[in-house]
């Protein structure tokens, strides 16, 4: 896996900047690497699981702390049954203090999973959700990134230092160009990040990129 070292390496190498003397330091493009993941966590937020206890009859169930209800993409039971996300279309929402729908479905409000039908039993279920990726604060841990995603991060990283670079220098830019070169370079990496987004997207099937699939 990758380190935020090993990001920044190939971070130099697309900023040609691999002298002794480089020009941009380590802080600020640990900055950058940082805004980068978390850019790249909003359309590849980490999948994770949590076990949730239910009680027989329950037809509320509360998410702990670090369940965000709204990120909820997937729920079995202890039997490993899926329970289908309610969708409104034709059927009465599930409501916890009113008569049971019936079917097995879900909803979400405030920070809790309304149930359409009672738990049938006491047990663990398995509630799939999204997260957000953790932002890297070494140099040694592996980056909280999708396997061969390094391209994209290291795009929006460029992204993020280019145009932060650009408007730092940009009151003293006296080019006839109406966009500061930094600026326009920002944008082409913006481009390339865009890209392989859009070539990831189309690449997945059923995976971290359309979290609902398969409800």
């Amino acid at each position: 896996m990758t380190t935020r070292t090993q990001m920044r390496t190939m971070l130099r190498r697309r900023l040609a900047d691999e002298g002794p003397d480089p020009l941009w330091n380590d802080e600020f493009l640990n900055d950058a690497i940082a805004e980068a993941i978390r850019r790249y966590s909003t359309s590849v937020p980490r999948q994770d699981v949590a076990a949730i206890a239910v009680q027989a009859g329950e037809l509320e169930i509360e998410m702990p702390e670090n369940v965000n209800a709204l990120r909820v993409a997937r729920v079995f039971d202890d039997r490993g049954l899926l329970w289908r996300r309610w969708e409104g279309s034709g059927e009465a929402p599930p409501v916890p203090q009113g008569q049971p729908v019936g079917a097995s479905t879900w909803r979400v409000w405030a920070n809790a999973l309304l149930l359409g039908a009672p738990a049938q039993r006491t047990g663990l279920w398995r509630i799939e959700h999204l997260v957000h990726r953790v932002e890297p604060t070494d140099d040694l841990a592996p980056l909280d990134i999708q396997p061969n995603d390094e391209d994209i991060i290291v795009a929006l990283a460029l992204a993020v230092a280019l145009s932060r670079r650009a408007i730092s220098e940009g009151k003293r830019y006296t080019g006839r160009a109406g966009v500061h070169p930094l600026a326009a370079a920002a944008r082409s990496a913006q481009v390339d990040a865009d890209r392989m987004f859009w070539a990831r997207t189309h690449r997945a099937r059923g995976g971290s990129l359309d979290p609902r699939a398969g409800q």
